[in-house]
């Protein structure tokens, strides 16, 4: 039987306004999702925003020939920026067994113009 911990990270990041960016966010390669948090990182409001999190990248084949919702664990906006009761299971699926990707990827399209400024934060209970 495996081990398992908790695992909180961040990631701050900048994206443009107006058009969709996908953005690396570091952790386990496969857990649970317990729970995150997405803020603007001056401490602000995060806006109107759509963001989509996802278990793959699809930048090459296999994963790059089937469509994107084969990879989506939920999609939020700026109506839930946080919840912690999330309780997802995924696993990258960019990786291989012998060589894992420590990614999930959000794609954040926030509304206005402009660059918005935001900070992700992860919550995973990870399988040792």
């Amino acid at each position: 039987m495996s081990a398992n911990t908790i695992w909180s990270g961040s990631k701050s990041f900048s994206v443009p306004a107006g058009s969709a960016t996908l953005v690396p966010i570091p952790m386990p390669h496969r857990g649970i999702l317990r729970g995150y948090n997405l803020v603007e990182a001056a401490g602000g409001a995060t806006g109107d925003f759509t963001a989509t999190l996802y278990t793959s990248n699809r930048a090459s084949a296999p994963n790059s020939n089937l469509p994107e919702d084969t990879f989506k664990l939920f999609s939020f906006d700026q109506t839930k920026t946080a919840d912690e009761e999330v309780d997802t299971s995924y696993l990258n699926r960019d990786g291989t067994p012998t060589l894992p990707q420590r990614y999930l990827y959000l794609k954040i399209t926030p509304a206005g113009s402009g660059t918005k400024n935001y900070v992700f934060t992860v919550t995973v209970r990870n399988f040792l």
